[in-house]
């Protein structure tokens, strides 16, 4: 069953997150829109959907089978950051493996726990534009080299220094700015997933799909990696991402290895 945020009860979900041992995970965003030189950023090139147009093409979106979501979805077991403040990794690599499932590549299971260099290999948030670029400059390896929760370099296979280098994201939309809202909804409107923090949840999230709730209003779902059961569809102002927002729209292509 999904949990549906709004802006009345946004405080009782960051509650329970935190009972269950899920700290602050996403911080803010330390470079300037479009600022992340180590590859292609098209910062402001979003090709916006008119306001009046969203509503229609939301639904034409979900009968057509448009949204990312409903062409990959992510794994609630494999995509658990289980208490580990790495959501801020466990989120980029869904939007990875959702990217590499766009573009026709076959699946490979991602680890978030290979990212742990960009925390010094200890259990704390970071910040997304930051952990990109450093996915851009490295890559996120397999968990057939890198098992899940395992944060210690001592626990992985060495081969993962060779394996990460298969899965970089090598260009993107940066959805922050005056627009970040309709931008957002545009690009998942093209079928595109959105890596995204939220600052009042301290959480960063992948974001898959879009819905005209019952209330009329515009809704963004994520799997989220809280674990199964609380996948999430969030409307009102709490849907609109903050803290660095981005559109992975391509990755290296290579077939790489199954886990």
């Amino acid at each position: 069953m999904s949990i549906h945020i709004t802006d009345s009860n946004f405080r009782e979900v960051v509650q329970r997150s935190q009972e269950a041992g899920f700290t602050v995970g996403a911080l803010p965003r330390r470079s300037k829109v479009g600022g992340l030189a180590c590859a292609p950023v098209f910062a402001e090139r979003v090709p916006l959907l008119p306001e009046s147009q969203w509503k229609s093409r939301i639904r034409e979106a979900e009968a057509d089978g448009v949204y990312i979501g409903q062409r990959w979805q992510s794994d609630p077991n494999a995509d658990y950051q289980n208490g580990f403040g790495y959501c801020w990794a466990y989120s980029l690599s869904q939007a990875t493996m959702a990217c590499r499932a766009a573009m026709g590549q076959p699946f490979v299971q991602l680890s978030p726990e290979s990212l742990a260099e960009c925390v010094g290999y200890r259990n704390r948030g970071y910040y997304l534009d930051d952990a990109l670029a450093y996915a851009s400059q490295h890559g996120i390896a397999s968990r057939l080299f890198v098992p899940q929760h395992k944060i210690s370099k001592a626990q992985w296979s060495q081969q993962y220094l060779d394996d990460r280098k298969n899965y970089i994201p090598t260009e993107w939309y940066d959805l922050d700015g005056k627009d970040v809202w309709a931008a957002t909804v545009t690009a998942l409107i093209m079928g595109f997933g959105c890596y995204v923090g939220y600052d009042w949840w301290g959480h960063a999230v992948w974001l898959d799909r879009l819905r005209i709730g019952s209330n009329g209003k515009i809704e963004v779902h994520t799997p989220n990696s809280h674990g199964p059961g609380n996948d999430a569809w969030i409307s009102g102002s709490r849907a609109i991402p903050s803290m660095g927002s981005f559109v992975l729209r391509n990755v290296t292509f290579s077939t790489g290895g199954r886990a």
